[in-house]
């Protein structure tokens, strides 16, 4: 009898564990990003812009292709944690170039990473900043250039600087919270002018904010996320751990 109540608590342990072990499995996810900005002046008269925003980092975040902050946990696979992902396994190429392409958005940045999935209190943000250049003044078809009203519509495109971070949250569903910054750069006063009909034609410094405190998203499906100025495509997938 002894011997049996053994084997029956033997399997019952190894039972729990396997059930424990399952639990703690840490999943991974590729995470791919394309952020663009909107041409349209109307699109971007429809809102005030601050015209200085400082984001305000967390103690703790990384950027890809960096060093991890401090020792990577040991339940996490140092390379599945926030790796870049090859142009390869970059899944939207297709909707960049569809947006790099039209007359009326620009890709300021189409990037992808891995990362395991964390709980919210462990989770930690993406933060990139980098130089976005200005184009060169839009090309339009003879439609579009006989058209004054058309031209107008369309904003040259700034050189300025993109900041951001991006955060995946793994609860019982998945989520993205994200605080991304575009500021273009201002003109240059000339030391001449006086004249305060001419100072209202500088443009004025503004700074355009995508901030979304927390969204829900599925996995393997495109999701959109914008405000007048600044587009977000986000796909998030499973990454199946080879055996």
């Amino acid at each position: 009898m002894k011997t049996l109540f053994k084997a029956i608590l033997t399997f019952l342990l190894f039972s729990f564990s396997l059930i424990v072990s399952a639990a703690e499995e840490v999943r991974y996810y590729d995470v791919e990003v394309i952020l663009f900005e909107n041409l349209d002046n109307i699109a971007r008269q429809s809102e005030n812009w601050p015209s200085s925003i400082e984001l305000v980092l967390p103690e703790t975040l990384i950027e890809i292709g960096r060093p991890y902050p401090g020792p990577i946990p040991k339940e996490y696979k140092p390379r599945l944690t926030f790796k870049p992902l090859a142009k390869k396994d970059l899944q939207l190429q297709k909707q960049a170039t569809t947006i790099d392409k039209s007359k009326t958005r620009r890709v300021l940045l189409h990037t992808g990473w891995r990362q395991p999935g964390m709980p919210r209190d462990k989770a930690i943000s993406v933060y990139f900043k980098r130089a976005i250049p200005g184009l060169s003044p839009i090309s339009v078809d003879t439609e579009i250039s006989g058209d004054p009203a058309a031209m107008s519509r369309l904003a040259q495109p700034q050189a300025g600087e993109l900041e951001g971070m991006i955060k995946v949250i793994l609860s019982r569903y998945l989520h993205v919270e994200t605080d991304i910054v575009f500021r273009p750069q201002r003109k240059e006063l000339q030391e001449d002018i006086f004249s305060l009909e001419l100072l209202d034609q500088i443009d004025q410094p503004v700074v355009y904010r995508l901030n979304q405190t927390r969204r829900r998203m599925r996995s393997r499906e495109l999701h959109y996320l914008d405000n007048p100025v600044i587009g977000m495509l986000v796909l998030i997938t499973p990454y199946e751990l080879k055996q």
